[in-house]
């Protein structure tokens, strides 16, 4: 070999050697500044290699893992299978693609879009596996937020109506496979409103999210709880024996909700109707289960709420009936079907007429004429009561100062408030009312019932306070029927309370109805309170009454309720007579 060819091959060898030192080097650079997390371990699953942005990713250093079986990464969300699942890929020779979850050293939870590759070597031997992946805990995030929004209620927490029909529908498969039974309960919070009303959202939300809290304390893990919007929730009831079960369930549910709900406070009490279906004794299928259970707690607050009902076959045919009673009603109002019918009222002391109630009835074109109990209740649920209530009261400004232009010497006309007309800043509608007709705010008595005004009694106080200042007289109806307490009739500012027509019905033969009476009138009139007794349809009642020093009387005895056209023609005919002397 000349020397000109051996200094070729030295240089061909040196610069062989350059280039795998190069490659070598460009190869460790390549591996250190990527942004993927490069993790090498051997065969035995013992760490050899980490890269940079595995330790920003972990907040491991290398120096303290390195020998290590990367177990202490993990965060325990994975079950044992998915480990196994893991190696009994990549030892087969196979690439490992999937999303892992695991634990930095700060103890907080990273996802991790990882690959693992088995290196083998000529003889198909693995000698080492390489773990790269991308850090995807904010994309991850992002999924799950979707999630919650599309799964969850916002508000609450809870599973929203599409999770419910989705876990309802998965629920009925194994029920039907494991021939099981299940329950939906469907449930509504009864006069919810007034609290959106009186205190604002803010307060109603908070309330809300109790009710999630307490329902879900009614229930076993394995039962769903979710919030279908409002005041509306459904509970799903897995592997149901007997109907009795269900009932146990709903009857725990009403006892959870008789204490009151403190917030910001202020104590709610608030009253709950449950409606439930059966699979598969009622329907089969997510929606006629679901229909099923609405019309159930449809007819639970029809009956007054604070209650469960399970479903029916007849009941779709009664509420299809309250449906069509609701579309009529809205049409009442528009069309004023809706009419005031007014019972007179007397004073005992000088037997003189004093004023007059209004009562209002709803003359239906083809059912005739329907009474309060049957529409008034349609009308709060529907809130179309507002509207209802605003008409009565101007129809009977309107009428009462007719009959006085006619020469009627009536004092007095009043007028029944709903609870809902209290959350609506009643004042406002009142003093406008009294400006437009020319009464003064004596002239005008606005009469509710004892149960309305604890439905929520510091709301209840602040619009009385309010009428109260527009110097329009309050009075408290039906007394008796509902919390008779001495306290609250010290916390409102009342002037009249008015005896039930079933206290006085039994008068003067019932000792217990006597004795009430007089112990009501002996409070009232030491609280300066007026009363008026309902319901006098015998001259040994009014003469009862007379002698117990009752104040006013009103009944079928004095006047039966009238529309405007006859009670005007009965009050001139009676504003002579001494009602003492009928």
């Amino acid at each position: 070999m000349t020397e000109q060819s051996s200094i070729h091959n030295q240089v061909f060898m040196e610069t062989t050697e350059d280039s795998s030192t190069l490659y070598q080097r460009f190869m460790s650079q390549a591996l250190q500044q990527t942004a993927d997390i490069v993790l090498v371990t051997n065969r035995s699953g013992f760490i050899e290699y980490v890269n940079p942005a595995f330790e920003k990713a972990t907040g491991f250093e290398r120096q303290e893992i390195i020998g290590k079986n990367p177990g202490f990464l993990r965060s325990g969300l994975h079950k044992p299978d998915f480990y196994r699942d893991l190696w009994s890929t990549i030892r087969k020779g196979s690439a490992f693609r999937g999303v892992v979850v695991n634990r930095r050293k700060n103890g907080e939870l990273f996802h991790e879009e990882k690959t693992i590759t088995p290196l083998i070597d000529e003889s198909g031997r693995i000698t080492h596996f390489v773990s790269t992946g991308k850090g995807v805990t904010a994309r991850i995030a992002d999924q799950q937020k979707l999630h919650n929004l599309a799964y969850f209620d916002q508000l609450t927490g809870l599973p929203n109506r599409l999770q419910l029909r989705q876990q309802l529908s998965q629920a009925i498969s194994q029920a039907e496979r494991r021939k099981e039974k299940l329950a939906v309960m469907f449930l509504d919070l009864d006069r919810f409103k007034d609290i959106n009303d009186s205190l604002g959202h803010d307060e109603g939300d908070k309330v809300l999210c109790e009710v999630g809290q307490r329902l879900q304390c009614c229930l076993r893990q394995e039962d769903l709880v979710s919030r279908s919007g409002g005041d509306e929730f459904i509970i799903l009831v897995r592997d149901v024996k007997t109907e009795k079960d269900v009932a146990k369930v709903a009857e725990k549910i009403l006892n959870r909700f008789s204490t009151s709900f403190v917030v910001n406070g202020h104590d709610h009490m608030l009253h709950i109707s449950i409606g439930m279906s059966l699979y598969p004794n009622d329907h089969q299928s997510v929606q006629n289960l679901l229909k099923a259970a609405d019309l159930a707690m449809y007819q639970a607050k029809s009956k007054g709420g604070s209650r469960f009902q399970f479903f029916s076959s007849d009941m779709e045919h009664r509420v299809l009936q309250r449906i069509e009673l609701e579309r009529d009603l809205k049409q009442a109002i528009i069309n004023n079907n809706i009419v005031n019918f007014y019972q007179p009222q007397y004073n005992l002391h000088d037997g003189k007429l004093t004023g007059a109630e209004t009562l209002v009835r709803w003359l239906h074109p083809q059912k005739g004429m329907i009474g309060p109990v049957h529409f008034i209740p349609v009308a709060e649920e529907t809130g179309s009561i507002i509207e209802l209530g605003n008409h009565a009261l101007r129809k009977a400004c309107e009428h009462f100062i007719c009959w006085r232009k006619n020469g009627l010497k009536i004092e007095n006309i009043s007028v029944n408030v709903s609870p809902f007309q209290l959350s609506q800043d009643i004042h406002t509608e009142v003093e406008t009312v009294l400006s437009e007709y020319g009464l003064k705010p004596g002239q005008l008595t606005l009469e509710l019932t004892e149960t309305a005004l604890m439905l929520n009694p510091e709301m209840a106080a602040q619009a009385l306070k309010k009428l109260k200042l527009l110097g329009v007289q309050l009075s408290i109806d039906d007394f008796g029927t509902g919390y008779s307490s001495l306290s609250y009739l010290q916390r409102f500012p009342l002037d009249c309370l008015k005896i039930d027509r079933s206290f006085v019905s039994d008068l003067p033969v019932n000792e217990e109805s006597a004795a009430l009476v007089n112990a009501i009138i002996n409070m009232a009139h030491s609280l300066k309170l007026k009363v008026i007794a309902e319901g006098v349809e015998t001259e040994q009642q009014l003469n009862f009454l007379l002698e117990a020093g009752c104040d006013g009387v009103q009944g079928y005895l004095l006047g039966k309720p009238m529309d405007e056209l006859s009670i005007m023609q009965t009050l001139e005919n009676f504003q002579s007579i001494d009602c003492r002397k009928i």
